[in-house]
């Protein structure tokens, strides 16, 4: 668990030493939608992007205040010098703060290549078609830059090795609803996942869940179901638990949603992650409601939840949006819900401990 815990704090260096010990190029990625077995399959290590919680004194010279700080203090870190090592970065269309990523990141660092994904907003059967012939370009642009062929083969096994580690997070998930570990745990488990190469990660989770669960159950606190939208940390769910909680279902793009489906069998490789990436990726920038709440649902089918609680980072818009609608669903289901909307910052992490309390107190009776 100490490997997997440390890999967060330590993913500048893990990068750059895989980098000088291979050979091969690390490739930065911004959210869930991104197909990085295509980059895996290319020789290529995929890391997902992630800010501090710091003063971004360089990032807030290219944005204004009023922008949501998740993507304001990634840039801010690779303008300190942080993602020096990266050969590439991959930008996805989701919401108007990653596309802008694209620009800012091109304009202002030297970056070999910087790949802007077109990702449909709409789910159907010819949104798909649509994808995988995106899909098409951006596997010849990672050949060029990797000077590797892709081949079908090549993407089937990364496949293989990436539905395998969706498994064992999976696996992970009914532990934590068990009590074996924290959800805080499992967080440190799923952000250290998109850090290293996953066949390393698959096998220091083989030996974490065997140790995990030989475990005694944690005392039985109040069990809570968090919706976020991006928490790239586990301060927030540290908070929770220290205040009483325990999280036993998430909908999170660093939790369950990265991980909770896996690639289909498909005798065409790239339309199996069209399909995946772009149907099974439950995000509210797809302006589809009722998807969301039918991923919602399965994350909660029979998972013991006595309340819910809801973090939008501030300037969020698209899961602003989906706030109500999302609250309706809870409360139908007889969660009590709790909201927030913020920065992250120490300050306010503080001052968020006396509304968990209070909503924990309340969920006890």
């Amino acid at each position: 668990m100490e490997k997997l815990t440390g890999l967060r704090q330590d993913r500048h260096l893990i990068a750059s030493k895989w980098k000088e010990e291979t050979g091969r190029k690390v490739i930065g990625v911004f959210c869930c939608n991104v197909p990085e077995e295509l980059i895996y399959a290319a020789g290529m290590l995929p890391v997902r992007i992630m800010g501090e919680h710091e003063d971004s004194s360089e990032g807030n010279l290219h944005f204004p205040t009023n922008v949501c700080p998740y993507p304001v203090s990634c840039i801010d870190q690779a303008l300190k010098g942080r993602y020096d090592y990266l050969d590439g970065l991959v930008v996805p269309n989701v919401c108007d703060m990653i596309r802008s990523m694209y620009g800012t990141w091109k304009l202002n660092l030297s970056i070999p290549y910087v790949y802007f994904l077109e990702v449909p907003q709409r789910i159907s059967s010819e949104g798909v078609e649509f994808f995988r012939e995106i899909l098409v370009k951006f596997k010849d642009s990672l050949k060029d830059l990797s000077g590797r062929e892709i081949t079908d083969q090549s993407l089937r096994d990364g496949i293989e090795v990436y539905n395998r580690n969706r498994y064992l997070l999976k696996q992970a998930t009914s532990l934590r609803e068990e009590g074996l570990i924290s959800g805080s745990e499992l967080q440190d488990i799923v952000i250290s996942s998109m850090l290293i190469p996953k066949e390393d990660h698959n096998e220091l989770l083989v030996r974490y869940l065997e140790e995990a669960e030989k475990r005694e159950p944690a005392e039985q606190k109040v069990k809570l179901f968090i919706s976020a939208s991006m928490l790239d940390d586990n301060n927030f769910l540290d908070l929770i638990e220290d205040c009483g909680g325990h999280i036993t279902a998430d909908d999170m793009p660093t939790g369950s949603r990265y991980f909770f489906y896996p690639v289909e069998d498909h005798v065409d490789p790239l339309k199996a992650l069209a399909e995946r990436y772009l149907e099974k990726i439950a995000c509210p920038r797809k302006m589809l409601p009722e998807r969301r709440k039918q991923f919602i649902e399965e994350v909660l089918d029979g998972v013991d939840v006595h309340g819910a609680i809801i973090h939008n980072l501030k300037a969020c818009d698209c899961h602003l949006y989906e706030y109500p609608y999302l609250k309706a669903v809870l409360e139908e289901k007889g969660f009590p819900v709790l909201f927030f909307r913020g920065e992250e910052t120490e300050t306010e992490l503080e001052t968020q401990r006396d509304d968990i309390e209070a909503f924990i107190e309340m969920l006890q009776g």
